[in-house]
């Protein structure tokens, strides 16, 4: 066992959905290809469909295309499909990292940072006490959580720390609710930071499962199936005659829920609670499912005492916080469209709880925040926009909300990044009213093109061959970043917009034939 006298408890990061790969292998463990994210290549989708496609063209109805594509995708999704009791059908592998990120090569390195960008926080608690737990998005929640629980004893051990701290992204949410149900008494958890986690699932899932879609516009949905190659089937479909792009729409995801969906009970974890039993009673009454119904209610049992469940943790120490995206819409194929959202999770969900306006509406002028969990009346939780009572949400004084968050690029706001870290590792930050620099409702900021791109061609730079007025343009550039990075105050997104255009002229400039 090692040892460890910081002050500072291991992280281990619970990622979403698209941030865990797995591989189908053989027999012998041999890789076969990617099971995770899904091995669909654009030629083989394309020119499966020349025939049918061809036939349903010249013919003017559906001459085998519906039929055709939901083959091919059945086919794709199969090394991730489920049997009927919600195991693998096939034999996978998921791609871990069972040490720290310390310990991670380059390659490993480059991928956990891109997919959660913690380096801040690793800065601080070390990269030896921050870890990735990987797993099978599609895969078993209850299997993923003893997984995650051998992990935690992994960490443990090899710090020499008694306690880790969580942060669960997005689909981590789900998974960490079966964690804290199967192990959150074995005292192994000091903070739990939910980073857009689906505490109540997402309507998306909900809206998807309850066929409650809206096919006017395919392109959104077919992304979600196809991946890369969604434009291009959707300018296909443009072409179809009507009736044909809402057929092959319904086969697809018939393609989609009967393959990989139902059967996996991850997916059903993040069916909003609300909606579960009507689901449930939809697709897994046959007798053939009841091993899986087993299953997805005991997580229903969880999802529904998860309040219950952290109540009792926090009394015995355990923090827990979260961070929000509000004011996006849903995709345009969601009818859910009047929920205020980070685009992928409402923030219902994501805050457990918390009362929102319909998008384009503000709370009535006579409202008056509903304190279901702030019993201190001196508070203020109603957002600066009037659109969010954050009283009604179960954790008012430990839940921060950013207004226009789009939930992906989350991790390319460096204010909710620079807030994680604050969180895990100063002691006296305990409440949204602990540091002035950090309000519980903020607005987001993309630094995406500033980080990757840009600054890096501005620091690279060889000062050396550059003239003192190209040096007074770059200097000025980078001053302008660093001050945007201290400033934790986002308005709107014009600060970011200046400071890329004045690191882009900057970097056109230094790299000029002038510069040469």
């Amino acid at each position: 066992m090692g040892t460890c006298n910081c002050d500072y408890a291991p992280t281990v990061i619970v990622p979403g959905i698209g941030q865990s790969k797995v591989d189908l292998v053989d027999e012998k463990g041999n890789r076969i290809k990617s099971a995770w994210p899904l091995d669909l290549k654009g030629e083989d989708l394309m020119g499966g469909l020349k025939g049918p496609l061809l036939k349903t063209m010249t013919f003017r109805r559906d001459m085998g295309l519906s039929d055709k594509l939901a083959e091919i995708v059945r086919k794709a999704a199969q090394p991730i499909a489920g049997t009927d009791e919600g195991d693998p059908v096939s034999r996978l592998r998921v791609v871990s990292y069972p040490y720290s990120v310390a310990e991670c090569n380059e390659e490993e390195k480059r991928y956990i940072y891109k997919m959660v960008p913690l380096e801040n926080l690793a800065e601080i608690i070390g990269e030896d006490h921050l870890y990735f737990y990987a797993y099978h998005s599609f895969g078993s929640v209850y299997d993923n959580a003893a997984g995650l629980d051998e992990f935690i004893q992994t960490v443990k051990t090899s710090t020499g720390h008694d306690k880790v701290n969580l942060i669960p992204v997005s689909l981590g949410g789900a998974l960490a609710t079966a964690y804290l149900d199967a192990y959150g008494d074995k005292g192994d958890v000091a903070k739990v930071l939910y980073f857009v986690a689906a505490l109540n699932g997402s309507q998306i899932a909900g809206d998807v499962l309850s066929r409650n879609l809206l096919t006017d516009d395919v392109q959104p949905l077919l992304r979600e199936i196809a991946g890369s190659n969604a434009k291009e089937l959707s300018s296909i479909l443009k072409m179809m005659p009507k009736g044909v792009p809402e057929k092959v729409v319904e086969s697809l995801l018939d393609a989609v829920l009967d393959t990989v969906i139902i059967k996996s009970t991850m997916m059903w974890a993040i069916v909003p609670c609300q909606l579960y039993e009507g689901l449930r009673d939809k697709y897994l009454l046959d007798k053939r499912y009841d091993v899986l119904r087993a299953k997805t209610d005991r997580y229903h049992k969880a999802h529904e005492n998860l309040k219950e469940m952290i109540d009792n943790l926090r009394q015995k120490g355990v923090g827990f916080y979260s961070i929000c995206g509000y004011g996006k819409k849903f995709p345009p194929f969601v009818k859910s469209c009047h929920m205020s959202s980070d685009g992928t999770i409402d923030v219902f969900s994501t805050s457990l709880g918390a009362y929102c306006a319909p998008l384009g509406e503000t709370l009535p002028e006579d409202y008056v925040q509903k304190n279901t969990y702030c019993k201190d009346s001196a508070h203020n939780h109603i957002s600066p926009d009037r659109t969010v009572d954050a009283s009604s949400g179960f954790l008012p004084e430990t839940t921060w909300y950013f207004l226009d968050q789009v939930h992906d690029d989350v991790a390319f706001n460096d204010i909710a990044l620079e807030l994680a870290k604050k969180i895990l590792t100063d002691p006296e930050f305990d409440s949204v009213f602990a540091d002035p620099r950090f309000p519980q409702f903020n607005n987001a900021r993309n630094i995406r093109k500033i980080k990757y791109d840009l600054l890096p061609k501005a620091k690279a730079a060889d000062r050396s061959k550059l003239f003192p007025g190209q040096l007074a343009v770059l200097d000025g550039a980078l001053t302008r970043a660093d001050a945007m990075f201290e400033n934790t105050l986002a308005v709107d997104s014009s600060e970011v917009a200046e400071v890329e255009t004045a690191l882009r002229e900057a970097v056109e400039l230094i790299t000029s034939d002038a510069a040469q």
